[in-house]
């Protein structure tokens, strides 16, 4: 058994030979090449850093080059009615609402947007205001929006330390929209934990919400804390009341609450866990009576089992009733409960009755919905058994009647004697989602009138079954349901494929019979619907879009507006830059225009759907890459690459080329399946200890260059030694995209070898290098820079490859001279893996003793050691060298000019006195203009933990978290490194293109924001 460093230390390769500076025994051999180009060739021979094993130090080093080192509208009342007067009304909030011609729309992504829609067919934005955290909901009363927000997060600057500190709570933001387009917030108020729900009565908001104990900066245990803020005077909105009660939950297994409200009273519950199979919840009742809204705490009643959604409790004429089943899902042995209460105040509540379900298997609850003295529970395991319950007798709770159909009903919405369900069934072939009408007139023999399937293979809905009724839109003036939807469907080719789909399902229906009408796409997640001025409106986090339906079974786009830009890539060329948007819950992606003054404008200037790219392949799934396209651009075209894959993950590198002649129109000039996989488009592979600098492609102007190698995974086995690499064939593919209505390809080899390091560009130049262990010691390795000009792109030049110790980090053509990283293995008596780690920041430590893992062993790490050269046509000389510590290894390198950046790590491991080891940072190298290695280095700690994400002249780009954020290592001087954040975002990027001294930050969902790199 082999004890591993990393947590991918199952792919890492098995050090080779030779020795470590400062370890017992060790020495150091410098090797120096001849002269660039002399009689004699040069041979420069390195540890192989994937070689079978390590060599004793004792060993002779035989002239080999040494290294040192380490590297629906607004929803209205859905809950039961109470004893409180007309005036306190129950009124919930939505994300959506819908006044005096305007929408009112919450999206994760943009926050809120008032949309003007008083003329028909014409959407437009009309405010906006962005906020930090999560929306959940919101209310509109008298010119305000409540706003609730979960994941608020604020950045807290200590002082002292200079350092921020992340706080999340949630937040309640009034804010006055009397005037659309100057939306000014009137009020805040931080709210404990997540929340769970809220609703308004009379003239108080009743916010609820949960903490579990794991939450950022929650409390240590689990508690529920209930909050009522005034808003019958917007001009004077306040915090009334606050209540918090713990749960009782040892196990910390809580959950968001549920919540039914009356008048008079509050019902909170969710699931908790004794960590038995009878697990329960408890009911606690708040008294919200009073108008001002002071709250009351009043009675608490356990429940038979677990509350799992607010349909489980609803007060009624005095009595509440509860259906339960004890446990969680995964026991389903013990059977449902009814239970009811007689309530003569929210102090005072006392059992009345209870009936456990006779089940015809063991199977678990899944929905329940009470109307007036009936209630109904579905229950499902395979097939869904659908039960009545006669609750006129509250002392008495009566089982009626059963029925079994397939699938589950996931929500129920009464009509008087027929019952409308929304729910899933995966096993038919028309759809695995469904609406069903049941005729209950006769609650002893209930009935399955109609069902109808949409959805796709498989499909779900947006919301929990606490807020499902808000998107589960019945229009009974209209006859119409409206259903919003995402699913999965399968294309007609016999490979399997297939691809998201999301939108609005519109299903007619009469008193005894439904029928399935058209599907109005959707871009985004749809998430609400409703009909205003005859038009069908489409919501999402990203779009608003309306319809025209007087044909229902072929609904029409007629308007849209954007949300949320979603920017996965962009790239500048001109005046112009080109944004990459693709959408996971549609599969569907476009290219956008904008202007390169104005990158991150909502509106393009164009657009083009990439649905018409074809995949030229019968094998090939269309659009399973795009969201990770490579993009490109040169003059008046841009150039996407991606990968495309078959059901059996076969890939596929596609082309395709943009022309932007007309950045009102772009169009497809052509597209192409090329003949290699596309795998590697954006990784270089993994080579255990190899240094991998570069990229998977390069551009020359309107020549791609992209790198095809398999894929170098090298795995230990069982006895620690590591199998030998098999010989990779690899190859540059060259793109000729000069005619760009006609690609050309050209593949050229490249030299056999172990190993082949990332791709770069100087000038027409390509250089990569490659590894070939010798052949009667696998242990050591002679590296080799390969140089390709692709000046010519249907005759590239094949330069003879040059012996160099070490693989390429950079190239510097105007002065020959190449940085480089070599390698040396090493194999040592450690005390124990403490001593192992502690003294290589990657290696593998292997215990004599097996069983117990304790005392001595051997270790086997890679030392690294920068190493500058002077390169020829045929032979290479060395200048100068530069030891790495051992502590270190080397992650990422970033090339900039002169500048090679390396993000360096240490093993995280703890001490015997409980300490741990951190030795993450950023290590900066030059020497190709002087001729002489110099080196700097930051911690990771004074980088704010960032991650670095490109190079650019000679600076480093660096994304933060906390907050997140854009910042710059300047490495102008390396006697002093500086580090200025230069521009907070709005979300973590991982995709940024630098125009000049401006950062364009692609965010996703987020869009795409700027940020001045300038002094």
């Amino acid at each position: 058994m082999t004890f591993l460093s990393r947590s991918h230390a199952s792919w890492l390769v098995l050090a080779a030979a030779a020795v470590s500076a400062g370890l017992t025994g060790c020495q150091v051999n410098t090797s120096t090449g001849p002269s660039p180009d002399e009689t004699t060739p040069t041979d420069f021979i390195s540890g192989n850093p994937n070689g079978p094993g390590g060599r004793d130090a004792n060993e002779g080093a035989d002239g080999a080059s040494a290294g040192t080192g380490a590297g629906g509208g607004a929803a209205g009342d859905a809950d039961g009615g109470g004893d409180g007067e007309a005036e306190r009304a129950i009124t919930e909030a939505d994300i959506i609402q819908v006044k005096d011609g305007k929408l009112y729309a919450l999206s994760q992504y943009s926050g809120l947007s008032i949309i003007d829609i008083s003329r028909r067919d014409r959407l437009r934005l009309v405010g906006r205001h962005e906020a930090s955290g999560i929306p959940f909901e919101m209310y509109l009363r008298d010119g305000v929006v409540y706003a609730m927000f979960s994941a608020w997060e604020q950045y807290i600057l200590d002082d002292a330390t200079g350092g921020y500190t992340s706080v999340q709570t949630s937040r309640i933001e009034a804010l006055d929209v009397s005037d659309p387009a100057n939306i000014q917030p009137i009020g805040s108020f931080d709210l404990p934990g997540s929340i769970s729900d809220s609703r308004i009565v009379g003239d108080v908001l009743y916010a609820v919400t949960f903490e579990n104990g794991y939450c950022w900066g929650c409390s240590s245990s689990p508690n529920t804390t209930v909050t009522s803020l005034s808003v019958g005077d917007p001009a004077d909105i306040d915090v009334v009341d606050q209540l918090t009660y713990g749960d009782e939950d040892p196990y910390g297994y809580g959950w968001r609450r549920s919540v039914s409200v009356t008048a008079d009273r509050m019902y909170v519950a969710g699931i908790e866990w004794d960590g038995t199979d009878e697990g329960h919840s408890t009911i606690q009742i708040i008294d919200i009576s009073d108008p001002g809204g002071a709250l009351v705490e009043g009675a608490s009643v356990e429940a038979t089992g677990q509350i799992e959604s607010r349909w489980q409790m609803d007060e009624h004429e005095g009595v509440l009733r509860v259906i339960s089943q004890p446990g969680l899902w995964w026991n389903n042995d013990a059977k449902p409960g009814v239970q009811t209460f007689s309530v003569a105040s929210s102090e005072e509540i006392t059992p009345l009755g209870y009936t456990e379900l006779t089940l015809p298997r063991p199977e678990t609850l899944r929905s329940v919905r009470f109307d007036g003295d009936r209630a109904y529970a579905i229950t499902a395991e395979q097939t869904d058994p659908l039960f009545t319950i006669d609750l006129s007798d509250p002392e008495h709770p009566a089982q009626l009647g059963e029925l079994e159909m397939p699938g589950w009903v996931y929500h129920m919405e009464p009509r008087g004697n027929r019952l409308l369900a929304l729910g899933f069934d995966n096993a038919s072939t028309e759809g695995a989602l469904h609406v069903s009408l049941f005729d209950v007139s006769d609650l002893s023999n209930p009935t399955m009138l109609e069902r109808v399937h949409f959805g796709g293979a498989w499909g779900s809905f947006a919301e929990d079954q606490d807020r499902i009724h808000k998107a589960f839109t019945i229009l009974d003036d209209l006859g119409t349901i409206l259903v919003p939807y995402s699913g999965w469907n399968y294309s007609d080719d016999p490979d399997g494929c297939g691809s998201y789909a999301s939108g609005i399902q519109l299903i007619d229906f009469t008193t005894d019979t439904l029928t399935k009408r058209g599907s109005a796409p959707a871009r985004g997640q749809a998430r609400r619907a409703f009909v205003h001025d005859d038009r069908l409106f489409a919501v999402s986090d990203e779009e608003v879009g309306t319809f025209n339906i007087d044909d229902r079974d072929a609904p029409v786009e007629v308007a849209d507006l954007t949300l949320a830009t979603i920017v996965n890539n962009a790239v500048v060329t001109g005046d112009l830059v080109v944004r990459l948007s693709a959408d996971w819950w549609t599969s569907g992606a476009q290219i956008e225009v904008v202007p390169a003054a104005d990158p991150s404008r909502a509106e393009p200037l164009g657009k083009l759907d990439l649905a018409e790219l074809s995949t030229g392949s019968e094998n090939g799934c269309y659009g399973s890459g795009l969201a990770g396209a490579r993009i490109f651009a040169h003059g008046q075209h841009a150039y996407l690459l991606w990968a495309s894959y078959s059901a059996d993950w076969t890939s596929q590198t596609q082309l395709a080329v943009i022309d932007l002649r007309n950045p009102e129109a772009p169009r497809v000039a052509s597209q192409r399946v090329l003949p290699f996989r596309g795998d590697g488009l954006s990784y270089l592979g993994y080579y255990g200890n190899v240094v991998q600098a570069g990229d998977s492609v390069v551009q020359a102007g309107s020549t791609l260059v992209i790198r095809n190698v398999s894929s170098g995974y090298y795995y230990y086995d069982e006895g620690g030694g590591a199998g030998a690499p098999p010989p990779s064939e690899a190859s540059l593919e060259i793109i000729d995209l000069s005619n760009p209505s006609s690609p050309a390809h050209r593949s050229v080899a490249l030299p056999e070898g172990a190993g082949y390091t990332g791709l770069q560009i100087d000038g027409t130049t390509v250089l990569t290098s490659h590894w070939v262990p010798l052949p009667d010691d696998p242990s050591r390795a002679r590296f080799y820079i390969d140089r390709i000009d692709v000046a010519d792109p249907s005759s590239p030049v094949v330069r003879a490859p040059v012996n160099v110790p070490g693989s390429l980090l950079a190239f510097d053509r105007a002065s020959g001279r190449a940085l480089t990283m070599d390698y040396q293995t090493v194999e040592f008596e450690a005390a124990d893996y403490v001593a192992c780690y502690g003294t290589f920041g990657r290696a593998e430590f292997l215990p004599h003793n097996q069983e117990t893992w304790e005392g001595p062993g051997l270790c086997r790490a890679t030392s690294h050691t920068l190493k500058l050269v002077d390169v020829g046509a045929e032979t290479a000389r060395l200048r100068d060298e530069s030891p790495l510590d051992d502590n270190r290894s080397i992650s990422q390198v970033f090339v900039g000019d002169d500048r090679v950046f390396m993000y360096t790590y240490g093993n995280y491991y703890y001490a015997d006195d409980g300490s741990t080891s951190d030795r993450s940072g950023i290590l900066v190298a030059s020497g190709l203009e002087a001729g002489s290695i110099e080196t700097a280095t930051r911690p990771s700690a004074e980088l704010g933990f960032g991650g670095p994400l490109l190079a650019d002249g000679k600076r480093l780009l660096i994304s933060s978290y906390s907050p997140p954020s854009i910042a710059v290592l300047d490495a102008a001087d390396l006697d002093e490194l500086t580090y200025e954040t230069k521009g907070e975002l709005s979300s973590y990027t991982y995709q940024v293109t630098v125009s000049g001294d401006r950062a364009l930050c692609s965010l996703g969902h987020h869009g795409l924001e700027i940020v001045d790199l300038g002094d």
